[in-house]
């Protein structure tokens, strides 16, 4: 792909690294943007059809959600970095192989997933400490998500290794048409015929479902090395156990962090409950589903930019071409730089602003709980906000050892970040008001916990960066095609 011709398949080994990590990124952008625009729209829909409670109760099940399919989607994409390598080697019949292989062990993932959501979802929700008024249309939406697993997986695994392998304009595309069906249907069902959260739900499971065959019949029509028949659809022992060894570890990987992000979930919300028509319900849960939105807005980016880089390193790591790396890593480091200082410009002033996107006027401008809401969100994100270039800096890092083939090193320093995140989580706010941990002051420690265990996971992921990449014997060589 080039900026004249975006549907011709990128080769990452040639020009200018900056400019070509720039135009691969932008449909992973665009990508991304439809991604979060989807979620968006049907927190309106949601909003406006059953009001901000039926948004919190989707939000609250985000940490759930997110510690089992970030498993798989770890996994997925572990798969798709020895497609680039494949790529990168010109060896397309290991690439066809990666992909027949792929597939099978999705659907594994994806079956082994959905059980233990179903198995665990009730001792899930009680240990997030979900109020009983989120408790119902929580449950019912997470159930229907978990029907929908296999679809999810699918799409996200196809989608990745069409960036793979250079197609980042066409998984733009596909994408898009997911976010669309997506919408369409979420209005169509829960605005509409009136399901609720169901529909939501419903509406996710229909939109991959159809894109995943889609997707599927393009990439057989267009890629002629990569169709096979029935007698082919077999697992490949060799291929399977190298995709076992990169999926598996970047798999535990996000999902280590994302329990994380489940400690730090179920600490938030213990803060600010209060008595509402004789139900109890935490104004820090709705605080949470607006910042962890908005949060997925502004960190966009920065995964953006990590995914380029990862696609970036394996072709060129396939290729033996190690100046390229290097001077990638560069480049995405000194754009995600630019990229954070607008950000703590342009968007710090507007923090106190993000509960009106994703609640009603009425919910937050209420007297009573309000200003808690208002408080709670805040202050997590004015916490963010000028931390992101740790986000980045590590994201980048887990992108380039994972590119590399070194994917146990990003793995152990997720575990040091959940470690670190879980002691701050239920440390800092007994450090801050030991005799009140649940005080507002003692709310500031949780939301610190998240930039003080990036700093903890970034010093272990730069120093290993530097070491296998600029301090490695092997990694020097004299390609010279960097421009």
């Amino acid at each position: 792909m080039n900026l004249l011709n975006p549907f011709k398949q990128q080769d990452l080994t040639k020009g200018i690294p900056y400019q070509k990590i720039l135009v691969f990124a932008f449909p992973i952008l665009i990508s991304s943007l439809l991604g979060n625009a989807f979620s968006l729209i049907n927190s309106l829909v949601l909003k406006f059809s059953i009001g901000g409670d039926a948004v919190t109760s989707i939000s609250v099940t985000s940490s759930i959600s997110s510690l089992l399919f970030n498993f798989a989607y770890g996994s997925s994409s572990g798969f798709a970095i020895l497609s680039s390598n494949a790529i990168g080697e010109k060896n397309y019949d290991k690439v066809k192989k990666n992909l027949i292989n792929s597939i099978f062990l999705s659907i594994i993932i994806s079956v082994f997933i959905t059980s233990i959501g179903l198995l665990l979802l009730d001792i899930l929700l009680e240990l997030l400490n979900v109020q009983e008024i989120f408790l119902l249309d929580a449950k019912n939406y997470f159930m229907v998500i978990l029907a929908s697993f296999i679809f999810l997986l699918m799409n996200n695994l196809l989608g990745n290794f069409l960036r793979a392998i250079g197609d980042s304009f066409f998984a733009l595309l596909f994408s898009f048409l997911t976010t669309v069906l997506n919408i369409s249907f979420a209005f169509l069902l829960s605005y509409v015929i009136k399901l609720g959260v169901i529909g939501v739900g419903l509406a996710t499971l229909f939109a991959n479902l159809i894109t995943t065959f889609i997707t599927l019949f393009y990439i057989f029509k267009r890629y002629k090395y990569l169709r096979f028949n029935f007698n082919e659809f077999k697992f490949d022992k060799e291929i399977v156990i190298s995709q076992l060894k990169m999926g598996m570890p970047l798999g535990l990987q996000w999902s280590i962090l994302f329990i994380g992000s489940f400690i730090q979930s179920s600490q938030v919300n213990r803060f600010g409950v209060i008595n509402i028509d004789g139900i109890n319900s935490s104004m820090a849960s709705k605080a949470s589903a607006c910042y962890t939105s908005f949060e997925g807005y502004i960190t966009m980016p920065l995964s953006v930019s990590a995914s380029a880089l990862l696609s970036f390193i394996g072709q060129n790591y396939g290729a033996k071409k190690y100046n390229r790396i290097k001077k990638g890593i560069k480049d995405c480091f000194i754009l995600d730089v630019i990229y954070c200082v607008l950000v703590l410009i342009i968007v710090t002033p507007l923090i106190k602003y993000v509960p009106y996107i994703f609640l009603t006027k009425d919910e937050v401008n209420h007297e009573v709980y309000g200003e808690m809401i208002k408080f709670y969100c805040s202050r997590y994100l004015y916490a963010v906000v000028p931390s992101l270039i740790l986000q980045g800096t590590l994201q980048l890092s887990r992108s380039t050892l994972q590119g590399i083939k070194k994917p146990l090193i990003p793995f152990f320093s997720g575990i040091g970040e959940l470690i670190a995140r879980a002691t701050i989580c239920f440390a800092l706010p007994y450090l801050i008001n030991f005799n009140n941990p649940l005080s507002n002051e003692s709310y500031i420690g949780i939301c610190f916990s998240t930039p003080l265990a990036w700093l903890i996971s970034v010093i272990i992921m730069g120093g290993a960066t530097v070491k296998y990449i600029y301090l490695n014997k092997d990694l020097k060589t004299n390609d010279d095609d960097i421009a």
